[in-house]
């Protein structure tokens, strides 16, 4: 009997990794980073969690080789217009773009009313004798595609989980 309900267990589950597709295993990564994140900041009483972001692929459809059409992914410019509002997110622009390019896209971002707090840098977290941030930026969610980020779905997941954690939502001047 237990060898049968084994059989029967794994042909489910194999019949399940078959037909799900991949959004929904995408889906579940980028819902549970973020909840992780916020469970952690509850438990360690933290004031807020920090979150870098990719432009290209990530929050913008890349055009490497013509000018930038700022052309945004479903929600990405909603999702991180809602997270510029919130004081228990510190949102980092993280790219490997030059300096002059990434200041005008943080500019473009500004007029989109996305605020990012930092650029490729976390100067709030310190080193501590066991982590060094000086050479790798502390966050607790990187949003890059290069980390299997799917920007076509998962902006969508990022603003059902935002909408579950609504507390601390608004920085001081906005309120």
């Amino acid at each position: 009997m237990k060898k049968a309900k084994k059989c029967l267990i794994l042909s489910i589950f194999a019949h399940y990794c078959i037909h799900l597709p991949n959004l929904l295993i995408l889906i579940m990564d980028i819902k549970k980073a973020f909840e992780a994140a916020f469970i952690r900041m509850r438990e360690k009483n933290w004031e807020k969690i920090y979150i870098a972001v990719d432009i290209h692929d990530t929050i913008l459809r890349a055009c490497y080789e013509n000018e930038e059409t700022y052309d945004y992914f479903p929600l990405a410019k909603e999702v991180l217009q809602m997270m510029s509002l919130r004081e228990d997110i510190c949102l980092i622009l993280w790219s490997s773009c030059h300096r002059d390019k990434l200041m005008e896209y943080a500019f473009h971002f500004l007029d989109d009313d996305i605020r990012f707090d930092y650029i490729n840098e976390n100067p709030e977290v310190e080193n501590t004798h066991l982590q060094n941030f000086e050479e790798k930026l502390y966050m607790n969610v990187g949003l890059d595609d290069k980390f299997g980020f799917d920007a076509e779905n998962d902006w969508a997941i990022i603003l059902h989980v935002l909408e579950e954690y609504q507390e601390n939502c608004r920085r001081p001047n906005d309120q």
